[in-house]
């Protein structure tokens, strides 16, 4: 690895590491697990040499984040002597990308937006979005997007957002939206991790997350208050007068008052006597 190369991956990591202690956030200056999580730019591009370093996480303006840079090799050139075509040099091509994945409130479907001026991308095969504004069409190509989600994605609000905070190169994955910028001289600093991410939130909000059934989540009801039910006294043992009969009426001054005697009848006979024995 080249002196240059190698102080810039350290400088990146000390800076990643010192912000992980003010914010609160994880760090790992090496993250190898990451390189084959998202199949969308930059990682779909050819090239070795692949690693991931200066890897951040945590939450930012409420959502949950990640951010790290992606290395590679796409194009090594052999250099030869004129005269006994003898290998003396090889010359790399060094790609180093900053992403940013930030988890989104609820899935959409696939979506690839890719700045066509940008030099680190080969774009030129794929089409252009239709959306009614044709000059931001001119800016951008589609990459295995359907058309009428990118239509519906793209509403007048997220591609103004998209060019006045200058956020040309994104994807749609699931629940999640991967972001990549190519820092063409330098390095990307601190405050441009911060800035991204700030600018991240605005483009998240507007996004229209009706498409494909998915819905931000609904929050939870408030917990009910409880309240300590009541206790009684008990009932037992029965008052004195439970089970006797309330009748005849007591009344102060006057004697209990007897019940009358029941009069009692013979039984009946069924027939009675004199009706003709049933079967005639």
């Amino acid at each position: 690895m080249e002196t240059n190369e190698a102080r810039r991956i350290e400088a990146t990591n000390a800076e990643r590491y010192a912000m992980s202690g003010q914010y609160g956030w994880e760090f790992s200056p090496d993250a190898p697990n990451l390189l084959e999580r998202w199949t969308v730019l930059p990682f779909n591009q050819r090239g070795d040499k692949r690693m991931a370093f200066g890897a951040l996480s945590g939450a930012y303006n409420g959502l949950r984040f990640s951010v790290l840079d992606y290395h590679r090799r796409p194009t090594v050139t052999s250099v030869h002597t004129r005269w006994t075509n003898k290998k003396v040099n090889e010359l790399d091509t060094i790609s180093i990308d900053t992403v940013w994945v930030v988890t989104l409130p609820a899935p959409m479907p696939n979506f690839q937006i890719v700045s066509s001026i940008e030099s680190a991308w080969d774009v030129d095969q794929y089409p252009e979005p239709a959306t009614a504004d044709r000059k931001f069409n001119r800016w951008y190509k589609l990459i295995d997007t359907d058309p009428n989600v990118a239509v519906a994605v793209l509403t007048p609000q997220v591609a103004a957002t998209m060019r006045s905070s200058k956020l040309h190169t994104w994807s749609l994955v699931g629940a999640e939206l991967v972001y990549v910028e190519n820092p063409t001289f330098g390095r990307t600093k601190p405050d441009e991790v911060l800035s991204t991410l700030g600018r991240l939130t605005q483009l998240v909000s507007l996004l229209p997350f009706h498409l494909a059934g998915g819905q931000p989540a609904a929050p939870p009801p408030p917990p009910q208050p409880h309240y300590p039910q009541q206790q009684y006294p008990p009932q037992y043992p029965p008052p004195p007068h439970y089970g006797q009969p309330p009748y005849p009426p007591q009344y102060p001054g006057y004697p209990p008052q007897p019940y009358p005697p029941q009069q009692h009848y013979p039984p009946q006979q069924y027939p009675p006597p004199g009706y003709p024995p049933r079967g005639y």
